[in-house]
């Protein structure tokens, strides 16, 4: 079992990047209830004190932008707003790239332009992982514009 910190979009944000993927052919795209942006792999311990440490801090508008791709192999949609001070005090390091895998196994299809609707996420998510089943363990709530 392997843990994370996570941010999980909203529903019209998964239906909108759902909807411009669905036009693409030949990926096999992820399950878009496993869509998220990981702040920080925790490995075999969860760091519930460093996540717990989460709450109330503040959180920036978001929006999905585009595609990116690691190793021509693992597709992203990008990530617009500042998460780094989130991430880093999530526990990540000097090489996050805020970014929501969407599919494994690319090979390189073009991919349309895209932008999502903004949002902020009210809550951190504690997930647990094993054989790619994800559990939510605990969640922290975060400081938004709506709550200050």
């Amino acid at each position: 079992m392997k843990f994370f910190t996570a941010l999980f979009p909203p529903r019209h944000v998964v239906d909108e990047l759902a909807a411009v993927l669905d036009g693409v052919r030949g990926v096999e795209w992820t399950k878009p209830e496993k869509w998220h942006i990981t702040l920080c792999f925790h490995g075999e311990t969860a760091d519930e004190e460093r996540f717990n440490a989460l709450e109330g801090h503040e959180v920036p508008e978001l929006r999905l932008r585009n595609f990116g791709d690691f190793r021509r192999r693992i597709l992203w949609a990008g990530v617009e707003g500042d998460l780094n001070q989130l991430a880093r005090a999530a526990g990540a390091n000097d090489n996050w790239q805020a970014h929501l895998t969407v599919a494994y196994g690319y090979r390189g299809q073009p991919m349309p332009a895209f932008e999502s609707s903004p949002w902020q996420p009210s809550e951190a998510v504690l997930v647990s992982s094993a054989d790619g089943v994800y559990t939510p363990v605990a969640r922290v709530g975060l400081r938004t514009s709506a709550r200050r």
